[in-house]
């Protein structure tokens, strides 16, 4: 059930009731004034009784004003960003490798590169709709031969411009893996400023099984027919 809204006129006095405003009261819509960069939560209003071992209730209250609506900044909403962000559910970074048949060469440049993309979440906290945007940070390469990993800011790029590479040195077959950490940030919506969210998240992709042969020379009768 509703809570009327009573106040004076000049709004300078204003309670939660059920039923008929007092003398001098009229009933209106709830206003919260707040600065600019700031955002109002709605008013919070309680009733209270008492539950009876009949299944009945007592003592049932009329509905009291208990919070008129605070102002809030993004630094106040911090803290349940960065809750939120560790909930969120971030899409790996794709990865692609060149070669891009499902095989390379032991000695040669092994090109993998991913996307730097963003990706954005509408969410709502305490109420108030939000934007979280994800951006990656630093990306793991792990080629699986026993190698140190290669971590990098670097998305890599394809052939001719690869920037993240590899150089396998024996035969066999490998899976290559990627970890991506991710930063974030957010936003109220209908504001213009981000905020940054402390703590990041981790993703990660693997490729599809690589096989790596090593290319022989071999002597031949020429001509060959």
């Amino acid at each position: 059930m509703p809570a009327a809204l009573c106040h004076n006129a000049d709004f300078t006095t204003t309670k939660g009731q059920i039923g008929t405003c007092a003398d001098g009261e009229v009933e209106g819509e709830f206003q919260v004034s707040c600065p600019e960069g700031e955002i109002a939560l709605e008013p919070v209003f309680v009733q209270t009784w008492t539950n009876n071992p009949d299944g009945t209730i007592s003592g049932l209250t009329g509905w009291t004003l208990l919070n008129d609506g605070d102002c809030l900044t993004a630094v106040d909403l911090a803290p349940l960003a960065e809750v939120e962000f560790q909930r969120l559910t971030i899409a790996p970074s794709p990865v692609t490798v060149q070669p891009p048949d499902g095989w390379t060469l032991v000695n040669i440049e092994t090109i993998t590169y991913t996307s730097p993309t963003p990706q954005t979440f509408a969410t709502t906290l305490l109420g108030i709709p939000v934007t979280i945007e994800a951006t990656p940070a630093t990306y793991t390469w792990d080629y699986d031969d026993g190698t140190t990993p290669t971590q990098t800011t670097d998305p890599g790029a394809p052939y001719p411009d690869q920037s993240v590479f590899h150089t396998y040195s024996d035969e066999g077959t490998a899976t290559i893996t990627l970890g991506t950490t991710w930063e974030g940030r957010f936003q109220i919506t209908g504001t213009s400023s981000w905020t940054p969210i402390t703590g990041t998240a981790l993703t990660t992709a693997t490729a599809p099984p690589l096989t790596i042969y090593e290319a022989r020379s071999r002597l031949v009768t020429d001509p060959l027919d």
